[in-house]
């Protein structure tokens, strides 16, 4: 086999000499992106802008004992992006979910111990509360804002739906006092923040 020549043998290592600068090159390019991606990477400050505020109401349904249940459901609660909560605009839209156990009247349990009607429906009604963080980007200065700390709870409002269907009939929680109301004012108010607290506590 014939010898390469001293000329030929220096060009190959010149050529493996070139790819190993190359191959270095890249790869100290490579890490150097990445060391100012992560030194570049944005910053941001948070804070709480409302705390333990109540956010949405919702009525879920009246549950006879027909329709009583014995499963836990999953019902949820969508907040749009752009709602207004103390007059600062959410960045997105969020959903939260509680699982509740939807369960009718026994057919025994008396509304009031005025009248001692027996109660119909129960009505169910969720409440989210929470926190509106504001988070901050450092660089931009760009501002946005979600819900955090959310819970929910909810109430079990014992009712008796009127011979009409229009109407139902409330008590207090100390099951001293009545009242009558429209079905869908009832309805309506459990759907109102402002509205729902009188409705069922009074």
């Amino acid at each position: 086999m014939k010898k390469m020549t001293r000329q030929a043998q220096i060009l190959i290592f010149a050529f493996i000499l070139v790819i190993f600068m190359i191959s270095g090159f890249l790869i100290l390019n490579y890490a150097n992106k990445d060391e100012k991606e992560l030194t570049t990477k944005d910053e941001y400050s948070i804070q709480l802008v409302s705390e333990n505020t109540s956010i949405m109401s919702t009525y879920i349904n009246s549950i006879s004992t027909e329709k009583s249940s014995a499963e836990f459901t999953e019902n949820t609660m969508t907040i749009p992006k752009g709602t207004k909560i103390d007059k600062i605009e959410l960045s997105q839209d969020q959903t939260f979910k509680k699982y509740i156990k939807l369960e009718g009247p026994n057919g025994e349990d008396i509304l009031s111990k005025k009248s001692k009607q027996v109660v119909t429906h129960y009505a169910y009604s969720m409440l989210l509360v929470g926190d509106v963080q504001e988070k901050t980007n450092l660089t931009t200065k760009e501002k946005t804002y979600e819900i955090v700390n959310a819970r929910i709870t909810y109430d079990q409002i014992p009712m008796v739906l009127l011979s009409n269907e229009n109407s139902v009939c409330l008590t207090n929680k100390a099951k001293s006092k009545e009242k009558f109301v429209q079905l869908q004012d009832f309805i309506q108010a459990l759907k109102d923040i402002k509205k729902r607290e009188t409705m069922i506590s009074w």
